[in-house]
Parts: C-alpha cells; structure tokens; sequence
C-alpha cells in the first residue's frame, strides 16, 4: 500500500467520481483507477461500487477511509512537525488553468516545477477565463493559463503567447457530416452543441462563433470539466463540441473525429498576469519554466492536421 493511494481513495470518496478526483489531484482518470484497483486487489476487496454516472462507497469502503483520514492526519501533524521552521520562506505561486489543460500536458509543466522547486507553494486551480481573470484581479492566482481568441485580450493583463491553434469541431465519425471536409454555417444549425455553463467565456465563445455565422445556437447540456461525459455522448452521437488541436488529440479516437470550421477560429493559448505585477525572481523563474516546457511539448506532439486526421 502506497501513501498515494490512501489520498486518491479519500478523493474518490469525496467527488464521488474518478474523473472529478482525478482533476482535483491534477493526474489522469486512467492513473487514480488503476492505483485503486491495484489498491483493491492487494486488500482483496472492492472499496467502491462503480455506476455509470458516480461511485459509491462499500461498507469496506467506508471502513477503509474512517482508518485512512487518522493516517492523513497523522502525516499532516508530521509534516507540520518538521516543516514550521521553514514554510513562512517559501515563495507562494497560485496558478489557473484552462478545462483540460491535464489532456494536453499543461498541467504537467505546472506540476514539475513544483516538484523541482521545493522553496515554492501554491496551487493549481482549473477553471475557466473568467474565473481565472476575476483571480488574478483579486490576487487569489499569480498567473492564468488561459485559452482565448487574441482580440479577447483583456488591456490589464500581460499576455505571454504559449501556442497557436485553430479551433475544431468534434463530432462522431458515423454522422453524415463528418464526411465534410470542413464544417460549415448550415453545419452548425443542424448539429446540437455541447458546452459550457452560461456563466462560463466557453459558452460566450461558442455563442459568438454562431452568431457570426448566422447558426442556431442549439445548447443539449452545459457542462465545464466533465471531459469524459462530454466525450461519451460524443461517442453516441449525442452532439458536437469544440476543441482547439492539441485537446483534440487527446479526444480522437474510432468514433469520435475533428474537423476544422470552413471560417476558421484562431485560439491561442497564453500565460496571463496582471500588469501591475512585473515577475522577479521565483516569478521570473516560473514564467522560463513554463514557456520552455510549453516549447518542448510542441516539438515533441507537432500537431498538423490532414485529411480530417490529426498528426504528430
């Protein structure tokens, strides 16, 4: 039994989903599955009922976490024990990051530089741009990865830019239109769309890429994060959605294809801070960190599209 398995447990326990707990800790679904299911074979029972839409604790279940949040907390008073001496040194970095950045290695950047940078605390949250902008303007996050087309610019922010990309429609390979080669006005009035909450810039943006077309803007659920549930009802051909290339890449698969708008939608993804606050230091240190991981992802993923295929 690893220490990273009781945490994944309690986290499952928590969400009451794979996919949400894994977000929370910032590793892939497949990860935290595998962990507890290694997890389960070793205590030779089954710690959660899995449903198709949650999961739920078994009574071992409920017994192994009663046991495992007295061993949490014991760790916590341990690393409290020898860490009080020097926390009140070290660097604070809080970091936004765009819905599924963790599908495109985004997050992963973010993580190492935690990992190999022990002077430094803070916080990965996922959330949208207009949650991350309301962060940085409150000063709860110090930077924003955020994806946005470039006239979305806000005047306040210092926008460094990471990747440039166009914006695909994901659809099932099975639907008559996939065999378009791109997706055109009538396209898009004839495909329900899925998206993000009313309140989010997923749903202002995708509205606006009808409204310049002149499409019907037919919404069949609005939901932020939850990446295999959207990509589940794109299997069953339930509707579309979309992606810029690299996200997309992580989503293609024998029935779920991309293909790019006829009037294509350049979208950028950028390391974003306010103005005000010019990095030094640690900050400075940060920033190179992430532009030079983002610079190696794209040399090692060279995504191009061809004949309705995405390549690396």
């Amino acid at each position: 039994m690893e220490i990273r398995q009781i945490y994944y447990v309690l986290e499952v326990a928590k969400c009451k989903n794979f996919t949400k707990a894994a977000q929370s800790l910032y590793i892939t679904q497949s990860n935290i599955s595998q962990q507890i299911s290694s997890l389960e074979a070793e205590l030779k029972t089954t710690l959660f009922v899995r449903t198709h839409h949650n999961v739920t604790l078994t009574k071992d279940g409920e017994r192994f976490c009663k046991c495992a949040k007295g061993v949490v907390d014991a760790i916590d008073i341990l690393m409290k024990e020898f860490n009080e001496s020097t926390e009140a040194e070290k660097a604070i970095i809080n970091v936004g990051a765009f819905p599924f950045s963790w599908t495109v290695g985004v997050s992963s950047i973010l993580k190492n530089f935690y990992k190999t940078n022990t002077n430094v605390l803070g916080s990965i949250r996922i959330t949208d741009n207009y949650a991350a902008y309301e962060g940085l303007k409150s000063g709860d996050l110090d930077f924003a990865l955020v994806k946005l087309r470039p006239e979305d610019r806000l005047k306040q922010l210092e926008y460094i830019p990471l990747i440039e990309e166009e914006l695909l429609v994901i659809i099932n390979r099975n639907n008559p239109i996939a065999s378009h080669k791109a997706i055109t006005a009538e396209d898009l009035t004839a495909l329900p769309v899925l998206v993000g909450e009313r309140t989010t810039n997923l749903w202002t943006d995708f509205q606006k890429i009808y409204k310049d077309r002149n499409a019907d803007f037919h919404v069949v659920l609005e939901n932020s994060f939850d990446r295999d549930l959207i990509v589940e009802m794109i299997s069953n051909d339930d509707g579309i959605t979309f992606a810029t290339e690299s996200t997309a890449a992580g989503i293609i698969s024998n029935e779920i294809t991309a293909l790019p708008l006829e009037k294509p939608v350049a979208y950028h993804t950028y390391l974003a801070y306010p103005r005000t606050k010019e990095p030094e230091g640690i900050y400075k240190a940060f920033v190179e960190y992430v532009i030079s991981g983002i610079q190696d992802l794209k040399e090692t993923r060279n995504l191009k599209i061809e004949n309705n295929k995405i390549l690396y």
